[in-house]
């Protein structure tokens, strides 16, 4: 039996945050000689405008951890609420078709987690097998389609919800002691969202499936110090060092060893910023404009974390235009990496 993937459903917060409005608190808020720098590389991610759950002057006067905590998780959660429960219309399922739900959501400490929450909100069975990714991060929705997948095959058979869900907006914040490069260019760089999309398991793919063929996880060796968060009294900060310009590069080889030589026509790819996405598509052998217009475009709206995967999935399926074998790769902090090698079935009119 085969593993496809439904087209995703993406449910974007619902305030959207220009980087002209953005640029315009940051400078009102902080002052540093190296401001306007910083305010330039934010601008060169290519994020025109991020939705948020709130603008930023209610985002920054959440004070406290616990506060802000709260804030996030409960416009996450109630986002994959409302994302999941579309997926499964669009699949024309029942919350009692799923055998399977993997979540991803790392913006905010709960517990319970997502998962448990979602299953009784969505009526899941009780009995449903539940695998719950809270430290993912940007690399969670791939991580998730991974899970699933394995999940699947392990099982023999059935369905699998897959949700992902981010508050990222709440790394923008106070910090006592003053504000950096980190809190200005991470500050503006993610958006909040959350995707769902339903894995199913066929005797034999219709036009326009997107079939499982194999699937892959890395933990870059020595690349700890790439990218991490960190939990302060005041919030939650992303942090990086300059190896986080390099860790993607050198995830490469691992990437094509995994391939072995398989044709990839098309690719879904993380939309980490513009580097990642042009080195990743040369390294994978693909035109940069061609097949990156759809990681731009989500990139444009905001990186989503872990449910930008999703995102440049449901743009990708969404129109329709590719067929054949392609890769769906995302990155995240660690440095980890996780890839789907699929084949989309031609013959398909995707535009519904």
């Amino acid at each position: 039996m085969d593993v496809v993937i439904g087209r995703p459903v993406v449910v974007w917060a619902p305030c959207r945050v220009s980087t002209d409005e953005l640029e315009q608190d940051i400078k009102a808020r902080f002052a540093h000689p190296k401001l306007n720098v910083w305010l330039r590389m934010l601008r060169s991610t290519g994020v025109v405008a991020r939705p948020w759950s709130a603008p930023p002057a209610v985002t920054v006067g959440r004070t406290g951890i616990g506060v802000r905590s709260r804030a996030a998780y409960e416009a996450a959660r109630d986002r994959a609420v409302t994302a999941a429960g579309q997926a499964l219309a669009r699949s024309g399922l029942q919350p009692g078709d799923i055998d399977v739900l993997v979540t991803t959501h790392t913006t905010s400490w709960t517990i319970p987690g997502l998962d448990v929450d979602l299953v009784g909100r969505l009526g899941l069975r009780p009995d449903v097998e539940r695998i719950g990714l809270a430290t993912a991060a940007c690399v969670g929705g791939a991580h998730s389609l991974v899970h699933a997948v394995r999940s699947l095959r392990g099982r023999g058979g059935g369905r699998a919800l897959v949700v992902g869900s981010e508050d990222l907006s709440t790394i923008y914040r106070n910090r006592p002691g003053g504000v950096r490069m980190q809190d200005v260019l991470y500050g503006g760089l993610f958006g909040d969202a959350a995707g769902a999309a339903v894995l199913s398991t066929v005797e034999r793919p219709s036009a326009g499936d997107l079939v499982v063929e194999d699937v892959w996880e890395l933990v870059l060796p020595g690349s700890a110090k790439a990218y991490w968060s960190e939990i302060h009294e005041a919030g939650v900060s992303f942090e990086s060092t300059k190896e986080a310009t390099t860790a993607p590069g050198r995830v490469l080889p691992y990437l094509r060893g995994w391939l072995d030589g398989r044709a990839v026509d098309w690719a879904a790819v993380h939309p980490g910023g513009p580097g990642i996405i042009s080195g990743t598509l040369t390294g994978l052998g693909l035109d940069e404009e061609t097949a990156g217009r759809h990681a731009r475009d989500s990139l444009a709206t905001g990186n989503l974390g872990g449910v930008a995967i999703l995102d440049v999935l449901e743009r990708t399926l969404g129109e329709g235009a590719v067929t054949g074998p392609g890769v769906a790769v995302a990155f995240g902090p660690g440095f980890t990496a996780a890839a789907l090698y699929v084949r989309r079935v031609a013959g398909a009119d995707a535009a519904g």
